[in-house]
């Protein structure tokens, strides 16, 4: 069949990989427009045009200031196209666009939904505390996630890995997904399963100041957070010295922290049952506790305030945190 792929980031990589090796043909990319606040270096590429200059180098590129105008509709149609691929683009597609191919489009989509439909459904299912995570292929309706489900496939991450890692196993989870939907959309061989809306959840974008940590959740809940705000906006507190009361706190994003599958909540040997949350309440050469709403949890890395990423144990060298500092 002859796809348009519509895409922005990095998760549809895979999948349009899995394509341009098919028997499918890519047609036409079609991107989001470069924002001037994006030329930064710290920005960088966004990645399907540094995918259009490596393995789609061939196919042809188009950045529509808007997509659902009149001329991206128009531009849509010229393609002659069967099926619109669509993954990452940061765009709800209008009627009209999805109408320009003669299948329509379906999208890959980074949750089992209708839960964590938006732009965060793997940051925010991690967050949740959700152990099973993966991936659901829909037909595109002109609604949020909302269209109905072709095909889903999932795995449980372990709580060592970050939206990082998950990011990109789902990625590649997702790829033989669509191409199987692609080829039994094809054949007519299809059967889609309407979405219940009242088990939707949304996924909202992060906000920075969502990272600061709360000392009184559970350790586990921190340690999700932890993961799920990875690699922005992270997760910090302000570090107050009980010696020094009345200095200024000193920014710290934290993490990790001690994790592995069958021990979250890193007990220190003294941790003391009355200390309010956020106290340190043990340190080692390697790491340091910090009281939670259940117990104590390590913090093995630390990055202070305009410095780089330290783990604990350099950070304890060059920094005098004691027992009875806060958190907060």
């Amino acid at each position: 069949m002859k796809i348009v792929a519509m895409a922005n980031g990095g998760f549809a990589l895979p999948t349009l990989r899995a394509l341009r090796a098919s028997r499918h043909e890519i047609v036409a990319v079609i991107a989001m427009p470069i924002r001037a606040k994006r030329q930064d270096k710290k920005a960088g590429i966004p990645p399907i045009r540094a995918a259009a200059a490596d393995f789609l180098a061939d196919v042809p590129l188009f950045d529509p200031e808007d997509v659902n105008s009149p001329e991206g509709v128009a531009l849509v149609k010229s393609f002659d196209a069967d099926l619109i691929f669509i993954c990452d683009y940061g765009k709800i597609l209008s009627p009209e666009v999805i109408d320009a191919t003669r299948l329509g489009g379906v999208n890959l989509h980074g949750s089992l939904l209708p839960k964590y439909r938006g732009a965060a459904p793997i940051n925010r299912a991690i967050e949740a505390g959700e152990r099973e995570l993966g991936v659901s292929v829909i037909f595109i309706e002109p609604k949020v996630d909302a269209g109905p489900i072709v095909a889903v496939d999932s795995y449980f991450p372990t709580l060592d890995e970050t939206a990082v890692e998950i990011e990109t196993r789902l990625s590649e989870i997702g790829a033989p997904l669509v191409l199987d939907a692609i080829d039994r959309i094809e054949s007519g061989k299809i059967k889609p399963l309407s979405q219940n809306d009242l088990q939707a959840t949304k996924a909202p974008k992060l906000r920075k100041e969502e990272g600061r940590i709360d000392w009184s959740l559970p350790s586990a809940t921190l340690v999700d957070k932890y993961r799920a705000f990875q690699p922005w906006p992270r997760v910090y507190s302000d570090w107050a010295k009980a010696a020094a009361p009345d200095a200024p706190p000193v920014r710290l994003v934290l993490g990790p922290f001690a994790t592995s599958e069958t021990q979250t909540i890193c007990d220190s040997p003294d941790v003391p049952t009355d200390a309010a949350p956020g106290t340190v309440v043990a340190v080692s050469k390697t790491a340091f506790w910090v009281k939670t709403g259940d117990g104590a949890l390590a913090v093995l890395g630390v990055q202070p305030a305009g410095k780089k990423q330290l783990a604990s144990e350099t950070f304890l060298r060059g920094y005098p945190l004691k027992v009875g500092d806060s958190l907060r």
